[in-house]
């Protein structure tokens, strides 16, 4: 029933054993999902397309369209997470240490950093403090107020590039306001 579990997988590079770790499933389940001869309930079904960032449909294999919708408004828990992980990579601090200073487990955090999780404003704000990061920079992917941050961000993975790479992100970045400008 779950037919783009493993493609999914996979593309993400995960080991089963890894996506159980990071969805509280085990490893076994994994594997009979992905064989099909195990059908997951519901909540697991919805559990691993928000994981995944696609459709219950897409999931089980009902439409080639995978992406879930989310409003511009919407809070994007793949970025959130990712931005988290790229944050604490940045700082050197192993997930597990950070879980600890925040008092999850680790798995719960890879679930945040991969986008499988929101936490609680209590808990965010225990992360945000532990890497010594702004709502800003978290949340920038979904606040209209943090655009300048973000814009900052990109200036700076810009200027990191070397010149002929500059030149054509710096092109296609005018041509796009450009458009977004008529």
């Amino acid at each position: 029933m779950v037919k783009n579990l493993r493609m999914l997988r996979e593309s993400r590079k995960l080991s089963q054993e890894k996506l159980a770790a990071l969805t509280g499933l085990t490893a076994r389940r994994i594997f009979s999902y992905e064989q099909e001869s195990t059908e997951p309930d519901i909540e697991t079904l919805a559990s691993l397309a928000d994981f995944f960032g696609v459709t219950i449909d897409f999931l089980v294999g009902r439409t080639v369209f995978g992406a879930a919708s989310e409003s511009t408004n919407s809070l994007q828990l793949k970025k959130f997470g990712e931005r988290v992980k790229q944050y604490r990579e940045e700082k050197d601090i192993e997930r597990a240490e950070l879980a600890k200073r925040v008092g999850v487990t680790s798995a719960y955090l890879g679930l945040i950093e991969n986008g499988g999780k929101i936490p609680k404003l209590e808990t965010c704000i225990k992360i945000l403090n532990a890497l010594g990061m702004s709502a800003d920079a978290a949340f920038m992917d979904s606040l209209d107020a943090a655009a300048p941050q973000k814009a900052g961000m990109l200036q700076s993975q810009i200027a990191a590039l070397p010149p002929e790479k500059q030149r054509f992100v710096l092109n296609l970045l005018e041509s796009m306001i450009q458009a977004v400008q008529e």
